[in-house]
């Protein structure tokens, strides 16, 4: 299927997620976009500029029409003053409320103030967990997550979700027996903390070392390690990629 540019984008839709706007944002660049990727950005990823332009917006309006933007000029309009939306209605504001809420999943329509209090009402009212990785490093809202029993997060931690074939589970590093948000996480994780062969990573192998002694046998099997004399006591500098360089 052929991609879609901003001229095939209805003008009800917003052209970052494709979907039917209902309420709209609208910075100071008049670029309009929904509420929700609005709120995604800003709140949830703390990035206030334009998903279109890039131009910093300090202050977006959501409205249910689209209109040239505005400085609000009334000490007493309806504004989130942390994150600097304002609401043209009191409507708008409940829909904004109402998307960042934190809401249990088993009990019909009860609210907390934060995720902290939910996620402690899951736990010991449904024995019910969410996974501490997705929640620090996933920008997603509440209502998206997932919790699990405790076997069910055991199968999500290794494997993912059955229903979900984007999440292959989280990466297990098999020197510190510690998972990793993704395989991003995990390649940062090795090269900041483990050893590897330069040779090797130069030719796209992707092996690490919990120790020196380790590495020293992979360069004493795999490619030229000078042990004699000081050589014997130098890391990394005293291997060599092949026997005309070790004797040179």
């Amino acid at each position: 299927m052929a991609s879609r540019g901003p001229e095939d984008v209805q003008e009800n839709t917003c052209i970052v997620c494709y979907k039917g706007v209902d309420i709209y944002s609208i910075g100071r660049c008049d670029h309009p976009v929904c509420y929700e990727c609005s709120t995604r950005m800003r709140v949830l990823c703390q990035q206030n500029e334009c998903p279109i332009c890039r131009q910093d917006m300090p202050t977006v309006i959501f409205t249910v029409n689209v209109r040239p933007y505005s400085e609000p000029k009334n000490i007493n309009v309806l504004m989130d003053k942390k994150f600097k939306i304002v609401f043209d209605s009191e409507k708008v504001q409940k829909a904004y409320n109402d998307l960042l809420a934190h809401i249990c999943p088993k009990c019909e329509g009860k609210f907390f103030p934060n995720f902290g209090q939910l996620r402690e009402h899951v736990r010991r009212v449904h024995q019910l967990n969410y996974c501490d990785l997705c929640v620090e490093n996933l920008k997603i809202l509440t209502r998206e997550r997932r919790c699990y029993t405790r076997q069910e997060l055991g199968i999500h931690r290794r494997q993912g979700d059955p229903d979900d074939r984007s999440h292959r589970g989280h990466p297990l590093c098999q020197f510190c027996d510690t998972r990793f948000v993704d395989t991003d996480e995990l390649y940062r994780h090795l090269r900041r903390n483990h050893l590897y062969c330069h040779f090797c990573d130069a030719d796209g192998y992707d092996h690490y070392y919990s120790t020196y002694e380790f590495l020293r046998d992979h360069f004493r099997a795999e490619h030229f390690l000078c042990e004699e004399g000081e050589c014997y006591d130098e890391k990394f500098t005293a291997v060599f990629r092949t026997e005309i360089d070790l004797k040179g």
